[in-house]
């Protein structure tokens, strides 16, 4: 099964204490490419419209206005599932990790 590039990353990585920004998400490694900033501004886009991320804005001490962005309830429930997956998915001969196609449905 094959995922969307990036989808789960991002929101594991939204998941931390701290909100993440767009630049967080361009550090992103998958097969030892990162993910491209057209990639991390389509797949911000999904995850805003399906209620996963949200986010998080703030001032700088400028004034300048700074949004990042944190994993919703929904989010976290969509991290759990995807982990029940891949360890129902991953076989005791298989030495490579499973991946699944993930769909969000709102």
């Amino acid at each position: 099964m094959k995922m969307i590039k990036g989808v789960l990353e991002m929101l594991q990585m939204a998941d931390g204490q701290e909100p993440k920004s767009f630049n967080d998400f361009t550090k992103i490694s998958i097969m030892k490419k990162r993910l491209s900033s057209a990639t991390v501004s389509k797949r911000i886009g999904m995850l805003l419209d399906f209620n996963v991320i949200e986010e998080v804005v703030t001032r700088s001490r400028t004034g300048r206005r700074i949004i990042a962005y944190k994993t919703t309830e929904k989010g976290k429930k969509v991290i759990k599932l995807s982990r029940e997956i891949d360890g129902l998915l991953r076989t005791p001969k298989s030495k490579r990790r499973s991946s699944f196609e993930l769909v969000l449905l709102a």
